[in-house]
């Protein structure tokens, strides 16, 4: 039995993303010693510029990061609000409105840019002596003893630990090295992003417009005349999209979005990644475990995606915080399927539930237009069924993890 003197730490993460760092201080928090390792360089926070990335954060989400020790660390000016959402399709007149106050919520979620929250993270994780973060660090190998794992790295450190974590993405090196098989399906389509600022005002309301190519979404950001867009849409006409000056990016946004918010008076360097789902065959092998990309992902016409990863970290940190306060092995397998059995068929679920509505509205058949818009509008009368559909998007309702369950 190896001893506790004997590792480097109770637990390696490799991935120091929102994902991969919030993991990190969960665990951080409860006393466990943790190495924190990534590739890429340390973002500096002063360095950055305005940060087209940006994330609709759930209330579960919300309570994750307080208890990650982080929220408190966003600044007023990081946060934006969304109190409505708008979704309506381009061919025809249905729609559908959802609004917090119905169900006596001060709120529905946050725009807050990726930027931000690593810099949250890393901020409380330079605070704790018990997690040690080392930069442009890249794992080569890994090595399973008796009751212990061995990572070696590029440049010739090894670490040993109970438990390895890979929260590095999609290309995730750590998910390569545990020979997991990682099936993906590409969507043939890219996503546009960027800030913008409008004629109108957003009036805190996020807003979708499905279009045959694929959904535009508008989010509010906290000055009332700018809102980040991710507009998905075929990767030729994205390539078009970035071609073209910014009078005529303006111009084809304001039309493809019916001039909701009026004209687009300026915009922010477009930035542009392709979109793909996938889904890892196992989360868990011994002494392994994968969060968020390097597990799985999704489309982003609902916005889900770092949600999905920050419920995957918090149920792994509680799995992993439990075993250790029992003096139990947290890298043992039947340990870590508690975790895979909770995360994965939760993620499926919402992954292919994406894929129905991403096909439904892109047909551009009529019988099934006009079955969309029947749907909208139906559903937009139904109260009951839209404000059940409103708490399980914004985290208040369904299988979560107790760290995204209470205040903290």
């Amino acid at each position: 039995m190896t001893t506790s003197e004997e590792l480097d730490a109770d637990v390696i993460v490799v991935g120091g993303g929102i994902i991969g760092g919030t993991f990190a201080c969960l665990l951080g928090q409860a006393g466990l010693n943790v190495i924190l390792m990534d590739a890429g360089l340390r973002q500096v926070s002063s360095l950055k510029k305005t940060d087209p990335r940006v994330f609709a954060i759930t209330l579960a989400s919300e309570k994750i990061l307080k208890k990650a020790g982080a929220w408190n660390r966003l600044h007023d000016e990081d946060i934006a609000y969304f109190r409505k959402m708008h979704v309506w399709d381009e061919h025809g007149l249905g729609e559908i409105n959802f609004d917090c106050a119905a169900i006596c919520q001060s709120t529905m979620g946050y725009i807050i840019s990726h930027q931000a929250i690593v810099d949250a993270l890393q901020e409380k994780l330079l605070e704790m002596d018990n997690v040690r973060c080392l930069w442009s660090v890249s794992p080569a190998f890994i090595k399973e003893e008796e009751n212990a794992i061995v990572l070696g790295t590029e440049d010739g450190l090894q670490f040993k630990s109970r438990l390895l974590v890979g929260a590095d993405g999609h290309n995730s090196k750590l998910r390569s090295l545990a020979n997991i098989h990682y099936k993906k399906h590409d969507y043939k389509q890219s996503a546009l992003g960027c800030i913008v600022t409008t004629e109108f005002a957003h009036g805190e309301i996020a807003r979708q417009r499905f279009l045959k190519r694929g959904p535009l979404a508008f989010l509010p950001m906290q000055d009332p005349h700018q809102s980040a867009i991710v507009w998905s849409t075929s990767p030729d006409h994205v390539q078009r999209l970035t071609g073209i000056d910014k009078a005529g990016f303006h111009f084809e946004l304001a039309e493809s979005f019916g001039h909701e918010l009026g004209d687009i008076k300026d915009s922010t360097e477009r930035t542009v990644f392709p979109l793909s789902r996938a889904q890892a065959d196992n989360y868990t092998k011994s002494r392994i475990a994968l969060i968020g990309d390097s597990a799985h992902t999704v489309h982003p016409l609902a916005g889900l995606g770092a949600n999905l990863g920050l419920l995957d970290a918090a149920m792994l940190a509680e799995v992993v915080v439990d075993s250790s306060q029992r003096d139990r092995d947290p890298g043992r397998l039947q340990v870590l399927r508690r975790y895979e059995r909770r995360r994965k068929g939760e993620n499926q679920n919402v992954m292919y539930l994406l894929d129905g509505f991403k096909h439904l509205f892109e047909s551009q058949l009529q019988s099934v237009q006009w079955l969309r818009n029947f749907g909208l509008d139906t559903l937009d009368s139904l109260p009951v069924v839209k404000h059940a559909i409103l708490r399980r998007a914004m985290g208040l309702k369904g299988d979560l993890p107790e760290y995204a369950r209470r205040q903290h």
